[in-house]
């Protein structure tokens, strides 16, 4: 209770600095043409040669179209999001928070090529100064393709797994409505990642009273679904930045939508760029989390995730409490302020009796009720195309909607990065993380799901071939793979975002390996044509 009211404390003094300062609203901002700023950069230059570079740059609060910037204190750069795909650099007035400081630029950067100056993450200076007093300090301005997000809070994240603070969300400036802010409570998540430095998190908005009593705050985050819970992924041990961010878009454009329902069986993720307390702290990505909200979970259906690799049986259900399932059983009830009642259990626990059904024929009849076969089916095709064998024993989910008859349940998959031959080692120094491209010619062995296809338990062998064949010439053609690929290595790339992360975490994985990335994606896409028009020759080896 105490550390709940610290933390709202903390809110409160913050709110201030998320929400009160005044801006300088403008009306909607044209393109620049080149040489824009000629005539300032010349009344720059002749004030550098005239001004003492003694001004405190704790005064300078550099604003775009009056809006406070995001800012590395360090090395005295401003962070300001333009859209990289268009030519034209983004119209608005750099101005500073302080009247009495006055900002010019020092160079015409509309003179420059966009996308050089944003991919090189070309750091442009400005002149930041006061005449009447005589003084003045260079400052500088990184143009990124990415959308930025800043945080304040009193918490030191180097330290504290539990913060709070205010958040502001910057996407590209060209856009009328850019920038939105709210208040936050956090916490540090993850299973592995938590061993790195650069951590990752779970931000909650909310919105607090004047009593100090906060409540949820729903907002729709850089074009996704609207919420009050967001997940910080740190996209540290992944060398190409995009092994995650490829595999939801695919997952997304076959899977999450396949059911029956008006829910989004997945999630969705947006790239950012991060900074803390004056702090830059690198490449994110954002992601909706898969939660009640997500899968459209009644009060009376149930949602379990697979977060360890444990071992599953019936009589480990009943030999412990459910407030003991997450560490025995690896998997938590989701949805639920506790771990909930061996009631609460019961659709997770059919779950598992189908597993160690030891009769074939009984077997294949619970499966056909229990299961959708075409999430099945979905399920199983995603999973060995990017050899998730990561994602087998842990980081799905297991949605139970209610039905006429029972429960069916539905799997969403979660955490993919160790994926397209990337594998988990037990080495610290490798990040866990070593390169196994001979996988792209092997069978992913899913003992439950070959026993699925063995028995064809609901027609599961036609199911895949013909959902194979569908994809193999839409979605997951060679020519759709590539492009969603360069889609995705250019988010992170010609953003200047790769190079910045490299540069502020040196130790982290940044090998850029896309040729690698590729071959294995090829190579792997053509041994599952081959081996899924012999389902015959899969079942028998």
């Amino acid at each position: 209770m105490i550390k709940k009211i610290t933390l709202l404390f903390s809110v409160l003094l913050l709110v201030g600095i998320a929400f009160f300062f005044p801006r300088e609203r403008e009306t909607e901002p044209e393109t620049l043409v080149s040489g824009s700023y000629a005539g300032e950069v010349r009344q720059a230059q002749k004030l550098y040669k005239n001004l003492s570079q003694t001004l405190d740059f704790s005064r300078v609060q550099l604003c775009f179209k009056g809006e406070l910037l995001s800012c590395d204190e360090e090395s005295l750069t401003w962070y300001l999001p333009v859209d990289m795909d268009s030519d034209g650099w983004e119209g608005g007035s750099f101005t500073s928070m302080d009247g009495e400081i006055s900002i010019l630029p020092l160079e015409d950067y509309t003179t420059y090529e966009k996308s050089e100056i944003v991919a090189s993450g070309q750091p442009i200076p400005f002149l930041a100064f006061s005449e009447p007093e005589g003084s003045c300090i260079v400052v500088q301005v990184v143009f990124t393709g990415l959308s930025v997000v800043r945080i304040e809070t009193d918490a030191d994240l180097d330290v504290d797994t539990v913060f709070a603070g205010s958040i502001v969300f910057y996407e590209a400036c060209g856009q009328a409505d850019w920038t939105y802010s709210s208040v936050f409570e956090a916490h540090e998540r993850g299973q592995t990642s938590r061993a790195y430095p650069k951590k990752g998190y779970r931000v909650n908005l909310v919105s607090v009273t004047s009593a100090g009593i906060s409540n949820k705050n729903k907002m729709s985050v850089l074009g996704m679904r609207s919420s009050d819970s967001w997940i910080f992924y740190a996209i540290y041990s992944d060398g190409t930045k995009v092994r995650d961010k490829f595999n939801i878009e695919l997952w997304n454009r076959f899977g999450a939508e396949d059911t029956s329902y008006d829910a989004h069986f997945g999630t969705n993720m947006e790239y950012v760029e991060l900074v803390v307390n004056g702090e830059y702290r690198g490449l994110y990505g954002i992601m909706e989390p898969v939660d009640s909200t997500q899968l459209q979970i009644s009060d009376q259906e149930y949602l379990y995730k697979r977060t360890f690799s444990r071992a599953l049986s019936t009589e480990l259900l009943d030999s412990y409490t459910t407030e003991e399932y997450l560490t025995v059983l690896g998997t938590e009830l989701k949805g639920s302020d506790d771990a909930g009642t061996e009631y609460d259990w019961r659709c997770f626990r059919s779950y598992v009796e189908l597993e160690e059904e030891t009769d074939d024929e009984a077997f294949a009849g619970r499966a056909e009720t229990l299961l959708d076969m075409d999430n099945m089916t979905d399920i199983w095709i995603f999973v060995q195309m990017i050899y998730g064998e990561d994602n087998i024993y842990k980081n799905m989910f297991y949605a139970f909607k209610k039905e006429t008859g029972g429960y069916r349940m539905y799997q969403v998959p979660w955490d993919l990065d160790l994926t397209w031959g990337n594998v988990y080692t037990d080495d610290a120094e490798q990040l866990y993380v070593t390169s196994a491209p001979e996988l792209a010619t092997e069978k992913l062995s899913w003992p439950f799901a070959d026993r699925l296809i063995a028995l064809d338990a609901g027609g599961i062998q036609e199911k895949i071939s013909e959902k194979w064949e569908e994809l193999r010439g839409t979605v997951l053609s060679d020519e759709n793979m590539e492009t969603l690929l360069e889609e995705c290595i250019h988010e992170v790339q010609d953003s200047g975002a790769f190079a910045r992360d490299a540069a502020r975490w040196p130790d982290s994985a940044h090998d850029g390996d896309y040729d690698t990335l590729r071959e294995y994606v090829e190579t792997r896409l053509d041994f599952l044509d081959a081996e899924i028009k012999n389902m015959d020759d899969w079942i028998q080896e």
